[in-house]
């Protein structure tokens, strides 16, 4: 999520790619959007983002996973704010093939200065994850803790960003998730940027009792429209 100086972003990071070598193809997309909007006195925020990931070979899938996030939260003073939120993702490769939650908690502003930027969240996150190779659902109560870092290059205006997520089960912390999502943005010119972005989940304990991984690393350009309170 952007500065308080913005009111509204878009953006979109898209790649494609198609290679047939003699009837060998491999057939690749993957796009990552998100848009958020601030009310007029920011103290209410928007925030919208979807990812998709498909990597496919002679109708076998490589890569076959989406996610999409919608948040709300509503600041309650310089340093707190009230958040909630609705997520639902799946991929087709893993143990648990498809997870939905809402969740619900405080966001806490641990640094902010022109070019650095933290945030410390912990919520109450109620879960469903579906497991289509043991023909399953599974109803969760997790605690969701998450660090959010931002640091803007000042000469170069190079845009870092990382958030880190850690879920445990509140009736087994041995039974875990942890997420994290890193991401390098090098502008261009003001719209338009290189970036490079790595995605990594683990789960701890998926539903067949085993410890399951996965991570992309992405490296394209991205488009940006925004509108800061000028």
């Amino acid at each position: 999520m952007q500065t308080d100086s913005v009111r509204f972003v878009l953006n979109n990071d898209f790649s494609f790619r198609y290679n047939d070598n003699d009837g060998n193809y491999i057939f690749e997309v993957s796009d990552a959007i998100y848009t958020q909007l601030k009310s007029k006195d920011f103290r209410k925020l928007y925030f919208f983002l979807g990812n998709l990931g498909l990597i496919r070979s002679k109708g076998e899938d490589f890569s076959n996973n989406w996610l999409l996030h919608l948040r709300f939260n509503y600041r309650l003073t310089q340093v707190i704010r009230i958040e909630t939120f609705v997520q639902s993702q799946s991929n087709k490769l893993l143990d648990v093939s498809g997870r939905h939650l809402i969740a619900a908690g405080l966001r806490f502003k641990a640094i902010s200065t022109e070019h650095i930027r933290m945030y410390l969240a912990n919520s109450y996150m109620y879960e469903v994850e579906i497991s289509d190779p043991l023909n399953q659902k599974f109803y969760n109560h997790r605690n969701n803790t998450y660090m959010s870092l931002s640091i803007v290059l000042p000469k170069s205006k190079i845009n870092i960003t990382n958030i880190l997520y850690y879920q445990p089960l509140y009736k087994d912390f041995s039974n875990y998730n942890i997420s994290e999502q890193f991401k390098i943005e090098v502008p261009l010119s003001e719209k338009i940027n290189v970036n490079s972005s790595f995605y990594y989940f683990f789960d701890s304990q998926t539903p067949i009792n085993r410890s399951q991984y996965t991570s992309n690393v992405y490296i394209g350009i991205g488009i940006n429209l925004d509108s800061s309170n000028k």
